[in-house]
């Protein structure tokens, strides 16, 4: 049994244990809940970078004078601490069953903020052995976990930038479907493009935490990507309806499908589904979309006559687009096809232009 001399208090709502503790002791009582959408989709925490956490433990080792804020831990279970309040003061002993924490598979203590650095302290593996040097902790006592996860959001969002992807994925999962829909539509659609099975993206996007094998589009790729395709004023704006603007933006990436389904076999080969190429395309889809609605359809096979209607473009890594990049890059890559693409008539803006100038 650990024993922790703590002082009891509450930090803006939140009721809590503080104190000063070994680094291995910290590290032997708590557990990470990564995030793993497959195997873990209720995790809280983002994927450990280990080369951070070694960074943390050497430094952790080797300076003899320096400082770290205080580890942020959350009691998920009641039962492995008893708290032993001294009468008459704010002042506590912490007794923590160490023995039933180690034995169990359960999470009983989580980090909320000090993972990396906790991660090799307590000296479960031959090349760093434990530190004992005491560091300051905090050990929230009633939360539930959508609270602690708030509270990490809170703490990695307004201190310390992180992953853009997992914050949008705690968003929706914080915020709930219905109010993401109507504050967030954007975000919304991304989310579904990314889970729907009927999606062509599904399985294909890195929502956060640890990165499921076979995802190279980011949620925040692509949730910027659909912000772009809405911030065109089309038919497609025009629907007002987010649940129809699901149907026909994923119709869209269908038909993109069909185009250079190249992409879909070797993304990592291909620039369409990536970084500006991705946002080109869904500033092209913009265009796309506008001109099959306008006839009254909303098929994938519509849209892929659209896109068929022009040149065919090279979309690997050294190919047509090779160096743009951003919003900038993306703008201009989306012009460049647009510019190709046949109207009813059979004229493309580039027939168009050429008639004007009389060239």
């Amino acid at each position: 049994m650990m024993k922790f001399d703590v002082l009891l208090g509450e930090v803006l709502g939140v009721e809590v244990a503080r104190g000063f503790a070994r680094l291995c002791d910290l590290s032997k009582i708590s557990r990470a809940d990564v995030f793993d959408e497959v195997n873990n989709p209720r995790g809280t925490q983002r994927d450990l970078s280990l080369a951070h956490a070694k960074d943390a433990y050497e430094y952790a080792r080797n300076t003899e004078f320096g400082y770290w804020p205080e580890v942020f831990l959350c009691l998920r279970d009641q039962s492995c601490v008893r708290v032993e309040e001294l009468s008459g003061t704010d002042h506590a002993v912490l007794h923590v069953n160490d023995e039933l924490i180690a034995d169990s598979d359960t999470i009983w203590i989580s980090r909320v903020d000090g993972n990396h650095r906790l991660h090799l302290a307590g000296g479960e593996t031959k090349t760093a052995p434990a530190i004992d040097r005491l560091v300051s902790f905090c050990l929230a006592l009633s939360l539930t976990v959508d609270q602690e996860i708030k509270l990490f959001r809170d703490i990695n969002n307004n201190q310390r930038r992180m992953d853009t992807s997992h914050l949008d994925k705690i968003e929706l999962r914080l915020s709930g479907e219905d109010i993401v829909k109507a504050r967030n539509p954007a975000l919304f659609i991304a989310s579904r493009l990314a889970d729907d099975e009927d999606s062509p993206l599904a399985k294909f996007v890195y929502q956060g935490g640890k990165r499921p094998p076979g995802t190279f589009l980011p949620l925040r790729t692509l949730h910027t990507g659909i912000e772009y395709m809405l911030s065109r004023q089309t038919k497609l704006t025009a629907l007002g309806g987010v649940d129809a603007q699901v149907v026909v933006i994923k119709n869209y990436f269908k038909a993109l499908k069909l185009w250079v389904p190249q992409a879909w076999d070797n993304p990592k080969d291909y620039l369409l589904l990536r970084g500006a190429g991705f946002w080109g395309s869904c500033f092209l889809g913009a265009d796309v979309i506008d001109r099959v609605l306008a006839g009254k359809q909303f098929q994938p096979e519509e849209m892929l006559a659209v896109l068929n209607s022009g040149r065919s473009w090279d979309w690997t890594r050294s190919g047509d687009f090779q160096g743009f990049s951003g919003r900038g890059g993306a703008v201009k890559i989306a012009d460049t096809v647009i510019r190709e693409l046949k109207d009813d008539q059979g004229i493309s803006m580039k027939d168009l232009l050429s008639k004007i100038l009389n060239i």
